[in-house]
C-alpha cells in the first residue's frame, strides 16, 4: 500500500494536473493558473518519492506543449526564487527550463528586474544547470541600463545589482573572458575553440547547437558577446575580475570587442606584479592562439615577478618557438600573427634577462633559451639566412639580440662560452643580414664582458686561435663582413693584458691593413694603453713580458692554427741561438710590415715600464715616460741598472736591438725611422753585451747618414756614435768607417742637394763617433782637432740653414766632449780673438734671430774653454778662459728675444758655461754610459757664483722682458744646478726672487716662479720652508706689501692701453702724464687698480701651478680663505679656475667635512658676492653656488633657499652674457634638484619645504610675471616641471599655480602668431585659430595645468573655484580661453564628485563664455559646458537647456545662433545620456533649429536630430513643444526666426501627415496642434523658401478631412489660403503656388474651383506676351534647371498645369467628358477664337509651347485622360469632339516630338484619347481617319521599340473600332 505521504503528494499533483487540462485551450486561465501553481508543482520534483517525481516529469513534459502559444507567460521570477533556494538538481533542472521559456516574453521592466535575481550566489552554485543560469543572465543583459562610466550610479550599480559576494563577480567575469574565447561550432563534433575545453563549449551551449542560433529563436553571439562586455565594463567589476577577459577581448579579430578590452585595460589599475595574476597570464598563454598569447606576451613584457617563474617562463619560450612549426601553424594562424608572437616572445625574453639575469634562477633557463634562439636562427638557414623576407629578417636580428641580452650577468661556463662566441664571430662574418650586424656586434660584446680573465690555459690557447682567425680573415668569397673589431674587443676585454697574443691582435689592428676601420684602430690602441686597461680592471697589474714578447713578435711566424711554440724549462723559446737577420720580419709581410714599428715600439715602451718599476701609470703616461728618461738621471740610470742586471734577457735585448737594426737599415721612411728611434733609446741604455753583436754591421748605417730626411740622419748618426763607443768594430772597419765619413763630409762646402744631405749626415756621423770615442778614453790625447774638413763658422754663413744647424749639433758634440776642432789655416796667436771670430759672433748672429741650437753651441763652446789663461794645460787652448766671459756677455744680452722657449735654451747654455759637467743638463745630452776623463771638466765657482749674483739682481729689475729672461735663467740655474753647495747656500735669495716673478703679468714667468719656488722648497731647510708658506700664504689673502712703483716702473705691455697717437701707457710716469693732459687726477687711482688687479689676477692664476699645493698643504689656513677660494675655484679664467682648484685640493684634506663646517660663512659669502660690481665675481658666485648645494640635503641651506632663487633670477638679467648664462645653470640646478626631490619624495618633509620657498617666489612679479622674458621663461619651465612631480605637495598652491599658467598660455604665445593674425582674412584666421587650439592642447603648459590637477580633492576645489571663475571672465587671450575650457572639462570628468558643488556655477558661466566672438574659444566652452552637464544637479540641466533656447530665441543675427548651436551639439555628442533626459526641451529645439535660415545652424542641428531622432513619428511626441516654440519664434521682431519657425511648423506638420500613412490613423489632435501656427505661418510674406511651407499644405488638408468636413468655417479658411497664396505677387513663389492651389483642388473633391483657378492663372498663359513693367534686369540670363525653360515659361506650365489638375475629382468621374471641356474651355480663353474652342488647332498646340507640350502636356494629357477613362460613361452628347482637341494638342503631325521618354508619353496619351473615345462611343468619328493615318506616320518613322510598341497599341485600339 503506498505511503500515505506519498499518496497525498500524488493526489495534489493530479489535481493540478486536472486544473491545468480544464485550461488548456485557454491562454489567459492558463496562464493565471500556473503563475499560481507552476512553482508548487515543480517543487515536488524535490520530493522523495519515485512516483511524484516521475508524476511531475510527466505533466511537465505535456505542460511545455500548453505553453506553446505566445500569450501564455509563466511566472519567471517565482521560479527564479525556487531555484535559488533549492539544493535539488532536478528540480533546478526543470526551473531553468521554465525560466527559459518564458524569458523572452516578459516586459522590459519585468525582465531587468531579474537580473539581481539572477546574479546573487551564482558563484557558489555547483549544480549541474548553472549553465543555464548564466545563459539567462546573458538573455538578460540587454535590458540592463547601464549607468555612464565613472558615475554615482556607476559606483553603486555593484551593491544595487546584488553582488555583494566576490565569488559572484569573479563567476561572471570568467565566463564572460570564455564567451569572449567562445566560437559556434559547426558539429557537435568539432574541436572547441582555442583556449577552451569541451566542457567549456558545453557551458556555453547548453550542449545545443541551437542555442546560438537566432534563427532558430537562440541568442546572436556577437550582440550578447558586445552587451556582455558593457556589463564587464561597468562598476559592477572591480579592475582585478575583469582583467583576464578583458585581455581576452584586446585581442578578438572583432574590432568592437578588442576595443572594449583595450579601453579596459588602458583604464585598468590592476597591478602587474600580482603573484596569481601572473600565474593566470601564464595558464592563459598556455591554451590560447597566437594572437593572444601575443598580448599576454605583452603584458608580461611589464612585469618584474614574472621573471622569477623559472619553469613558466621556459614553457613559453619552447611553446612560442615552435609555434611555427607547431600546431598554430596548423591551425590557420597567418604568417604575420605568428611573426608578431615570436617578436612578442623576444621582446619578453630580453625583459626577463634585464631584469633577472643576475639571479641564480636565470641561470636554469639561460642555456636552454640560448641553445633554442640558436636553433631558431639556424631553421632560417645558417649562417646565410633561406628566408630573405622582412619579418624573417626583423626576427633573426632580435634572436640575435635577445641572446646577447641572455649572456649579460653572470659567466657562462669557459666551454659553452668559446662555442657560443665562435658560433657568433661566424655570424658576424658570415651572416648577410644587415639589419643583424649591430646585434651580433652587441652578443658579441656582452658576452665579452662576462668571459673576463683569469681563465684556464686551454680556454687562453682557443680564444687566441679564434681571435687571430678572425683578425686574418679577408673578406671575400663566404666572408661577407669584418670580424676584427669584434675580434680586438675580445682580445682587449677576455685577456689578460700581459697576454702576448691579445697585444700582437691589437698591433695588428692599428697597422696590420692599410684600409682599416678607425674603430678597429681606436680599440687597438686602446689595448696597447696600459693605462686605459688598468683603468677598467683593478684585478691585475702585470705587464706583459717584454722579452717574451720580443720572441713572440720578431722570432717566431704567429698562425692562428699554432698561436703557442713549445717552450723549456728556462722559459726560451727552442731556436737557435745567432739570430737570423731576416727573422725579425717573419711576422710582418705585405701589409702587415706597417705593423712592424708598432710592434718594436710597444716592446721598447714596455720595456723601459718595466725597468721604472716607480713609475706611477696615469693619463698620458707616454709623454711622461719620455720626459722622464730624457730629462731624470736618477731614471735613466735605473734602466741602465735594469738591462745591466738582466742574466738571460741580454739575449732577448740582443734580439730587440737587432729587430730595431734591422727596421733602421730597411727602406720606407716610416719604418726606418720608428726602429732607429727605438734603436738609440734602448741601445743608449744597453749593456755592451747587447750591443756587442751588432758592432760589425755599423757600415750599413752609412745609408741613413745620407737619408733626405734630417730626422732619420740624426738618429743614424747617434746610431753610429753608440755602436762605436763599445769598441766592438775591428780596427780596419773603423778606418774604413772613418774614411767614408771624412770623405763625404769634406764635400760639404760644396755640395748641393742629396749630396749636401749626406755630406751633413757624414760629418754629424764623424761628431758622434768621434766625441763617444773620447768619452770611452780610446781617441785622442788632445783637446785640439786640426783638419782641413773642419771650417769655422763664420765660413758657412751662406750655406743654408739645415747646413748650419747640422754644423751646430756637430760642434756641441765636439765641444762638449773637450774636443776643439779647428781648420789647418786657423791663426791661433791670439785664440780668443779666432774663436770669437770663427764661431761666437756667428753663434750669437743666429742667436739672436732665435735659434736654439745656436745658443746651445754656445754654450758648449763655453764649457771646452779651459779653467786657466797661461800656458796649455792638457794640450787646450792658451788664455781661451778670456772666451768665457765673452760668451756670458753675449747670452745675457740675449735677453730682449721676444720667444720663451729660447730663454730656457739660454738658461741651460749658462749652466753648461759655469757648472759644466757639474750641470745636470750636459750629462742628460749623453747618449752612452760615459766613464771619467780630463774632458769632464768640473764647474766654474767663480763664475758659477757671479752669474747667481747677476740673476738675482735682474730679478728684482721693473723692466718686463729682463724680469721675464732672468727669471727663467735663474730657474734652469737651479734646476739644473741645485746640488751644488753654491746655489745650496742662497737658496733664500732665490726664493725671494721667485716670490717677486709671481705678480709678474706674464704667465710664463709665473708658472717659471711658481716651478721655482717649488724647486726652492724642496731643496730648502725646516726654516725656510716656514718662511716661504708665510710669505705665500700672505700674499695670496693680500695681507702682504702692495705693489710699489716708480717713474719708470713698467705697468703695462706696450700696446696694452693705446692713446690712439700710435703710443700706448706702459709706466707709472705715463699714466700721470696721461692724467694732467686729461684734467682728470683720478685717473691715476683708477689705472693704478688696473695694474694691482692685472697683477693680482696673475699671481693667483700661477698660484696652484707645479707644486706650490704642497706647499701650502702644510701649512694652517685662515678659514677666512675658504669662501674666497672656494668661490675662486669657479673663476671665468680657465687658468685661475685650475690654479685655485690645485690649491683647494693641497689645502683641504677633507673637503666634506670643510664644506660642513664653513657652510654658512661660503653661503652668505657667496650670495653677496652674486651680486657685486664684477661680473668675474658674479659668474663665479652663480657656479659655485650651484656646487655647493649640490647633494646636500636640504636643510641645510633652507635659511638661504629663497635667496638663492631671488638672486639666481636676478642675475639672469645680467648684462654681460656669460654672466647670464652661469645664472641659467644655477637655475636648472635649482630647478632640477626641486624636481628631483619631488620625483623622488613628493609628500617629504625636505620636499614640501623646498616647495614651499620656492613656488611662491616663482609665481611672484619676479618670476613668471617677470618683464624680462629670460626670466619669465626660465620660471615658466620650473613651475612646468614642479607641476609633473608635486604630487599632493601641489594642493596648497593649486589655486594660485592653475589661473597663473591659464594666462601664461597667451603672454607665452609668440609675437609672430599675433603679426600673422592680425593680416589674415577671415578664412585664415579660421585655420590660425585651429592650430592655435591645436598648440594649447600640446603646450607643456597645458600638460602642466593637469599635472596640477591630477591629485586635487575637495579642499583644493574649493579655493581653486573662485580663482578659476575669475580667470574665466577676465581672459582675454584665445589660449588662455582654450585652455580654461580644458580645465573644466579635466575637472568634470576626472574630479566629477569633488567638483559636482560648483560645477552648475560654471555651466551657468558658460552660457555666456560659449558665445564668444572667436569660433574656436566658443566651441571650446561649448564642448566644456556638455562635460559640466554630466555633473550638475537635473535642475541645472534644464535651467541650461532654458537658457540655450532664450538665447537662440533672443538672437539679433546668425552669429548668435551659431554659437548656441555649436554648445546643443556639443552637448549631444559629448553627454548623448544627459542630452537624452533633457530631449522634452532639447529635440523640438534641434528640430525648430535644423529649419534655421543659416546654413551653419541648420547644418548643427540637423547633426542633433539625425543623432537622437531622426524619423517622423519622433516628430509626432513633440508636437506641443515644437508648436510652443514655433509661436514663441514668429512673436519675435527677427525675420530669420519668424521665417525657421515657419519652415518647422510646415515640416511638422509634413511629419504629422507622413506619420499616418506608417500608422494607419490620422492623429488629429496633433492636427488640430500645428494648424494656428502653421496658418500664422502661411500668413507670412513671401521669403526665400517659403515654397517649403505650401509642400504639406494638401496633404494636411486631405488627413483633416474629418475637420473640415464638420466645420464648413475651417474648411472655407483652407480655400482662402490656397487660393490667397496662389495670388501672391511673387515670380518665384507664384509657380510653387498654383502647383499648391491644384493640389488643394484635388484634395477637396466638396468643392469647384476651377474657375476660380482659371480667374488666377490665366493671365499667365500667354509665353510671348511682354509684360509692360518687365525690366532687363528681370530676365533670365541663364538656362532653369526645370527641364531646360525659362523662368516665363515655367510659370505659364504652372497655369496651365493648374488648370489641367484643378478639376472636380467627383464630377470627373461622375461626367469626365463634360470636365474635360471645361478645362478646354479655360485653356482657350487666351485664344483668338471667342465662344466655342478651337478643337483643331488648340492654344497650347502653337509653337511657343513647343518645350512646354513636350516636357509637362504629354504626361499632364495622359494623367487627364485616364481620370477620364475611369469616369462613368454616361451622356456624351455634344462633348465627344473634345477628345479631337485633346488628340490635336498632342503633335500627332510630327514625327519627331522631343526624347524617346517625350515620345513614349505622347504615344500613351494618344491611346489613351482612342480608349476614352472608343469607350463614349465615339469610334466612328469621320475625323479619326486622319489620326490613324498621322499614327501610322509616326510609327513608321519611329525608331524606338518601345515607342513603336506603344503607337501600335494604339492603332490597335483604332482598328477594333
Amino acid at each position: 500500500m503506498a505511503n500515505p505521504t506519498e499518496q497525498r503528494e500524488l493526489e495534489l499533483v493530479d489535481k493540478v494536473d486536472f486544473r491545468i487540462l480544464a485550461v488548456a485551450n485557454n491562454e489567459e486561465k492558463l496562464q493565471d493558473l500556473l503563475s499560481k501553481f507552476l512553482a508548487p508543482l515543480l517543487l515536488k520534483l524535490a520530493s522523495e518519492h519515485a512516483s511524484v517525481r516521475k508524476k511531475v516529469i510527466d505533466i511537465c513534459q505535456r505542460l511545455k506543449t500548453y505553453v506553446k502559444t505566445p500569450g501564455v507567460v509563466l511566472p519567471v521570477s517565482a521560479l527564479l526564487d525556487q531555484y535559488k533556494a533549492a539544493d535539488n538538481a532536478l528540480l533546478k533542472l526543470y526551473d531553468s527550463v521554465f525560466i527559459q521559456h518564458s524569458l523572452g516574453r516578459l516586459e522590459q521592466h519585468e525582465r531587468r528586474n531579474l537580473i539581481p535575481k539572477a546574479i546573487k550566489g551564482i558563484g557558489s552554485d555547483t549544480s549541474p544547470s548553472r549553465d543555464s543560469l548564466f545563459n539567462v543572465i546573458l538573455r538578460l543583459l540587454p535590458d540592463l541600463k547601464l549607468p555612464p562610466r565613472g558615475s554615482k550610479d556607476d559606483v553603486a550599480l555593484r551593491e544595487e545589482l546584488g553582488i555583494s559576494d566576490p565569488k559572484d563577480a569573479e563567476f561572471l567575469a570568467f565566463w564572460i573572458g570564455k564567451l569572449v574565447l567562445f566560437r559556434v561550432q559547426a558539429t557537435d563534433d568539432s574541436p572547441p575553440p582555442p583556449g577552451l575545453d569541451p566542457g567549456d563549449v558545453k557551458f556555453l551551449s547548453l550542449g545545443k547547437q541551437d542555442t546560438w542560433d537566432p534563427r532558430a529563436g537562440g541568442l546572436n553571439l556577437a550582440d550578447v558577446r558586445i552587451k556582455a562586455l558593457g556589463f564587464l565594463s561597468s562598476g559592477a567589476f572591480t579592475d582585478k575580475e575583469r582583467y583576464i577577459p578583458a585581455l581576452y577581448a584586446a585581442s578578438s579579430s572583432d574590432f568592437r570587442v578588442s576595443e572594449i578590452g583595450e579601453n579596459l585595460l588602458k583604464r585598468s589599475s590592476v597591478s602587474l606584479e600580482d603573484e596569481k595574476l601572473v600565474k593566470e597570464l601564464f595558464e592563459a598563454h598556455s591554451k590560447l592562439p597566437p594572437r593572444f598569447r601575443t598580448r599576454v606576451l605583452n603584458l608580461l613584457s611589464k612585469s618584474e615577478i614574472s621573471t622569477t617563474f623559472t619553469s613558466d617562463i621556459l614553457g613559453v619560450f619552447l611553446l612560442d618557438m615552435r609555434s611555427e612549426l607547431g600546431s598554430d601553424a596548423a591551425s590557420g594562424a597567418s604568417r604575420l600573427e605568428l611573426s608578431k608572437l615570436q617578436r612578442a616572445l623576444f621582446e619578453y625574453i630580453n625583459w626577463v634577462a634585464r631584469i633577472a639575469s643576475d639571479k641564480p634562477h636565470f641561470t636554469e633557463i639561460r642555456t636552454t633559451v640560448v641553445g633554442h634562439l640558436r636553433q631558431f636562427i639556424e631553421r632560417q638557414g645558417w649562417p646565410k639566412p633561406q628566408q630573405t623576407s622582412l619579418d624573417d629578417a626583423a626576427l633573426r636580428s632580435t634572436a640575435y639580440e635577445t641572446i646577447g641580452v641572455l649572456v649579460k650577468g653572470k659567466s657562462m661556463p669557459e666551454a659553452e662560452c668559446l662555442s657560443l662566441a665562435t658560433w657568433l664571430f661566424r655570424s658576424l662574418s658570415e651572416d648577410p643580414t644587415p639589419d643583424a650586424v649591430v646585434n651580433i656586434d652587441g652578443a658579441l660584446s656582452t658576452l665579452a664582458s662576462t668571459t673576463k680573465p683569469p681563465h684556464s690555459s686551454g680556454l687562453d690557447q682557443q680564444l687566441h686561435a679564434v681571435l687571430l682567425t678572425y683578425m686574418t680573415l679577408e673578406e671575400k668569397g663566404e666572408f661577407v663582413r669584418s670580424a676584427r673589431h669584434a675580434a680586438v674587443k675580445w682580445a682587449n676585454r677576455c685577456l689578460p693584458f700581459s697576454d702576448i697574443q691579445a697585444r700582437w691582435i691589437d698591433i695588428l689592428a692599428i697597422a696590420g691593413r692599410l684600409d682599416e676601420r678607425s674603430d678597429v684602430v681606436d680599440e687597438g690602441r686602446k689595448g696597447l694603453d696600459p693605462w686605459t686597461y688598468f683603468a677598467n680592471d683593478d684585478k691585475s697589474r702585470l705587464l706583459p713580458d717584454w722579452a717574451e714578447m720580443v720572441r713572440k713578435f720578431f722570432g717566431e711566424h704567429i698562425t692562428p692554427s699554432n698561436p703557442t711554440r713549445n717552450h723549456n724549462g728556462s722559459g726560451e723559446t727552442e731556436m737557435d741561438v745567432d739570430i737570423d737577420p731576416n727573422s725579425a720580419f717573419v711576422n710582418f709581410q705585405g701589409e702587415s710590415l706597417r705593423a712592424f714599428p708598432i710592434a718594436l715600439d710597444y716592446c721598447r715602451r714596455i720595456l723601459f715600464l718595466t725597468a721604472l718599476d716607480h713609475f706611477n701609470m696615469e693619463s698620458g703616461w707616454e709623454r711622461q715616460l719620455e720626459t722622464l728618461l730624457h730629462s731624470d738621471l736618477e731614471s735613466r740610470q735605473q734602466v741602465r741598472n735594469y738591462l745591466a742586471s738582466l742574466p738571460e734577457g741580454v739575449r732577448a735585448l740582443s734580439q730587440l736591438l737587432a729587430a730595431a737594426f734591422e727596421g733602421m737599415t730597411k727602406e720606407g721612411g716610416e719604418v726606418s725611422e720608428t726602429s732607429a728611434t727605438c734603436f738609440v733609446d734602448i741601445a743608449s741604455f744597453a749593456p755592451r753585451s747587447a750591443v756587442e753583436p751588432l758592432g760589425s754591421r755599423s757600415l750599413e748605417l752609412l745609408p741613413l747618414l745620407s737619408s733626405n730626411k734630417k730626422e732619420i740622419r740624426a738618429l743614424g748618426a747617434k746610431a753610429l756614435g753608440i755602436l762605436n763607443f763599445h769598441n766592438t768594430i775591428p780596427a780596419s772597419k773603423f778606418e774604413t768607417l772613418m774614411d767614408n765619413l771624412v770623405r763625404a763630409a769634406s764635400t760639404l762646402k760644396t755640395a748641393v742637394g742629396s749630396d749636401l744631405n749626406a755630406a751633413e749626415g757624414a760629418f754629424l756621423g764623424w761628431a758622434q763617433v768621434v766625441s763617444n770615442k773620447r768619452y770611452n778614453n780610446h781617441l785622442l790625447d788632445t783637446d785640439a782637432i786640426v783638419r782641413d774638413e773642419f771650417l769655422t763658422l763664420d765660413s758657412i754663413s751662406s750655406l743654408p740653414s739645415s747646413t748650419q744647424e747640422t754644423l751646430y749639433d756637430a760642434y756641441s758634440q765636439f765641444w762638449t766632449a773637450g774636443i776643439v776642432p779647428l781648420p789647418k789655416e786657423a791663426d791661433v796667436s791670439d785664440p780668443v780673438a779666432f774663436l770669437n771670430k770663427a764661431f761666437v759672433e756667428p753663434l750669437v748672429v743666429q742667436a739672436k734671430k732665435g735659434n736654439e741650437k745656436a745658443v746651445t753651441a754656445l754654450g758648449r763652446l763655453g764649457l771646452s774653454c779651459p779653467e786657466q789663461e797661461s800656458g796649455q794645460e792638457e794640450g787646450g787652448l792658451p788664455g781661451s778662459s778670456g772666451l768665457v766671459e765673452v760668451i756670458l756677455l753675449k747670452l745675457f744680452d740675449l735677453y730682449e728675444l721676444k720667444q720663451a722657449e729660447i730663454h730656457f735654451a739660454v738658461g741651460e747654455a749658462i749652466t753648461a758655461v759655469v757648472a759644466r759637467w757639474n750641470a745636470r743638463v750636459v750629462q742628460l745630452t749623453m747618449d752612452v754610459e760615459t766613464a771619467d776623463g780630463p774632458w769632464k771638466t768640473p764647474r766654474r765657482t767663480a763664475q758659477l757664483t757671479s752669474v747667481l749674483d747677476k740673476l738675482l739682481k735682474d730679478a728684482k729689475t721693473t723692466k718686463p722682458s729682463l724680469l721675464k729672461a732672468s727669471g727663467i735663467w735663474l730657474f734652469c740655474l737651479i734646476q739644473h744646478c741645485s746640488h751644488l753647495e753654491e746655489v745650496k747656500t742662497r737658496l733664500r735669495e732665490c726664493q725671494t726672487a721667485f716670490m717677486r716673478l709671481l705678480s709678474a703679468r706674464d704667465e710664463l714667468v709665473q708658472e717659471t716662479a711658481s716651478r721655482g719656488l717649488s724647486l726652492v722648497y724642496e731643496k730648502g731647510d725646516a726654516q725656510l720652508k716656514t718662511e716661504l708658506v708665510r710669505d705665500l700664504v700672505a700674499a695670496f689673502t693680500g695681507t702682504g706689501p702692495q705693489l710699489k712703483v716708480d717713474q719708470e716702473t713698467e705697468l703695462f705691455e706696450a700696446g696694452a692701453l693705446p692713446t690712439g697717437e700710435g703710443k700706448s701707457i706702459t709706466s707709472y710716469k705715463d699714466i700721470v702724464s696721461l692724467a694732467n693732459e686729461v684734467g682728470d687726477q683720478s685717473l691715476v687711482y683708477k689705472l693704478m687698480s688696473l695694474a694691482t688687479n692685472a697683477a693680482t689676477w696673475s699671481t693667483r692664476s700661477a698660484f696652484g701651478r707645479f707644486g706650490l699645493s704642497n706647499i701650502l698643504s702644510e701649512s694652517e689656513i685662515d678659514p677666512k680663505l675658504y669662501p674666497k677660494l672656494y668661490r675662486y675655484r669657479f673663476d671665468p679664467n680657465t687658468n685661475v679656475q685650475k690654479s685655485m682648484d690645485d690649491i683647494w685640493k693641497a689645502l683641504v684634506k677633507d673637503p666634506s667635512a670643510v664644506l660642513e663646517t664653513y657652510f654658512d660663512a661660503i653661503m652668505k659669502d657667496l650670495l653677496k658676492s652674486i651680486l657685486g660690481k664684477e661680473w668675474r665675481v658674479r659668474e663665479a658666485s652663480c657656479a659655485a653656488i650651484s656646487d655647493l648645494i649640490s647633494g646636500r640635503p636640504f636643510p641645510k641651506y633652507e635659511p638661504y633657499y629663497k635667496d638663492i632663487w631671488a638672486a639666481a633670477l636676478k642675475v639672469l638679467d645680467d648684462v654681460k652674457a656669460t654672466v647670464r648664462n652661469a645664472a641659467l645653470h644655477l637655475c636648472i640646478a635649482l630647478s632640477t634638484t626641486l624636481v628631483r626631490q619631488l620625483e623622488d619624495s613628493g609628500t617629504s618633509a625636505a620636499a614640501t619645504a623646498m616647495m614651499n620657498e620656492a613656488l611662491p617666489f616663482l609665481m611672484s612679479e619676479k618670476g613668471i610675471e617677470s618683464g624680462v622674458e629670460d626670466v619669465k621663461m626660465f620660471s615658466t619651465v620650473t613651475v612646468i616641471k614642479i607641476a609633473k612631480s608635486g604630487g599632493k605637495s601641489l594642493h596648497p598652491y593649486i589655486p594660485t599655480m592653475v589661473p597663473h599658467l591659464l594666462g601664461l598660455l597667451s603672454t607665452i604665445e609668440p609675437q609672430a602668431i599675433n603679426y600673422h593674425y592680425q593680416r589674415a582674412g577671415e578664412d585664415h584666421k579660421e585655420k590660425i585659430d585651429r592650430l592655435r587650439s591645436a598648440m594649447v592642447s600640446q603646450s607643456p603648459i597645458t600638460e602642466a595645468i593637469e599635472n596640477c590637477l591630477r591629485t586635487a580633492d575637495s579642499d583644493v576645489m574649493s579655493k581653486l573655484s573662485p580663482g578659476l571663475e575669475e580667470a574665466i571672465k577676465t581672459a582675454v587671450g584665445m589660449p588662455t580661453k582654450v585652455g580654461c575650457s580644458r580645465v573644466l572639462t579635466t575637472l568634470a570628468t576626472r574630479h566629477a564628485n569633488d567638483f559636482r558643488p560648483y560645477a552648475a556655477r560654471f555651466l551657468q558661466l558658460m552660457e555666456k563664455q560659449s558665445l564668444d566672438r572667436n569660433d574656436e574659444v566658443s566651441q571650446n566652452y561649448a564642448r566644456a559646458a556638455a562635460y559640466l552637464v554630466r555633473v550638475v544637479s537635473d535642475e541645472a540641466k534644464q535651467r541650461f537647456a532654458e537658457r540655450l533656447l532664450k538665447l537662440y530665441l533672443e538672437s539679433e543675427d546668425e552669429t548668435r545662433r551659431q554659437k548656441v548651436a555649436d554648445a546643443v551639439l556639443a552637448l549631444s555628442k559629448i553627454s548623448p545620456d544627459h542630452f537624452n533626459a533633457l530631449e522634452g526641451r532639447l529635440l523640438p529645439f534641434a528640430f525648430l533649429g535644423k529649419h534655421d535660415t543659416d546654413e551653419y545652424v541648420q547644418k548643427e542641428f540637423e547633426e542633433v536630430w539625425s543623432k537622437h531622432a531622426g524619423s517622423s513619428l519622433t516628430v509626432s511626441r513633440y508636437i506641443p513643444e515644437i508648436v510652443d516654440l514655433v509661436q514663441r519664434s514668429l512673436n519675435t521682431a527677427q525675420w530669420a526666426l519668424k521665417h525657421a519657425g515657419a519652415l518647422a511648423i510646415a515640416s511638422a506638420a509634413a511629419s504629422i501627415t507622413s506619420a499616418s500613412d506608417v500608422t494607419g490613423h490620422v492623429n488629429m489632435e496633433n492636427l488640430k496642434a500645428v494648424w494656428p501656427v502653421y496658418d500664422k505661418s502661411l500668413a507670412l510674406k513671401t521669403f526665400a523658401n517659403k515654397e517649403k511651407l505650401l509642400e504639406p499644405f494638401p496633404e494636411f488638408v486631405q488627413k483633416s478631412k474629418a475637420w473640415w468636413g464638420e466645420d464648413a468655417a475651417f474648411g472655407e479658411q483652407l480655400k482662402k489660403i490656397a487660393i490667397r497664396e496662389a495670388k501672391r505677387n511673387n515670380d518665384e513663389y507664384r509657380p510653387h503656388a498654383f502647383r499648391c492651389l491644384w493640389r488643394f483642388a484635388a484634395v477637396r473633391d466638396d468643392l469647384v474651383i476651377l474657375p476660380e483657378i482659371a480667374k488666377i492663372v490665366t493671365p499667365y498663359f500667354d509665353v510671348a506676351k511682354k509684360d509692360e513693367d518687365e525690366m532687363d534686369v528681370d530676365k533670365s540670363t541663364k538656362n532653369d534647371t526645370a527641364r531646360g525653360m525659362d523662368p516665363k515659361s515655367r510659370m505659364a506650365w504652372a497655369a496651365v498645369e493648374a488648370v489641367a489638375k484643378g478639376y472636380n475629382r467627383r464630377k470627373m468621374k461622375e461626367n469626365p467628358l463634360s470636365e474635360l471641356r471645361e478645362i478646354v474651355v479655360v485653356l482657350e480663353e487666351n485664344s483668338s477664337s471667342k465662344g466655342s474652342p478651337s478643337l483643331d488647332n488648340p492654344y497650347i498646340a502653337r509653337t511657343e509651347f513647343d518645350s512646354i507640350r513636350r516636357a509637362y502636356w504629354y504626361d499632364c494629357a495622359t494623367e487627364l485622360l485616364e481620370a477620364a477613362e475611369k469616369g462613368d460613361a454616361k451622356s456624351t452628347e455634344g462633348n465627344l469632339d473634345v477628345v479631337k482637341w485633346y488628340l490635336a494638342s498632342l503633335d500627332l503631325d510630327r514625327a519627331d516630338a522631343g526624347t524617346e521618354a517625350q515620345r513614349v508619353s505622347r504615344a500613351k496619351a494618344t491611346g489613351t484619347a482612342l480608349r476614352l473615345l472608343k469607350r463614349h462611343g465615339g469610334a466612328k468619328e469621320p475625323w479619326l481617319g486622319k489620326v490613324k493615318e498621322a499614327m501610322e506616320k509616326a510609327l513608321g518613322e519611329e525608331r524606338s521599340l518601345e515607342v513603336q510598341a506603344k503607337w501600335r497599341e494604339s492603332l490597335a485600339v483604332v482598328s477594333s473600332g
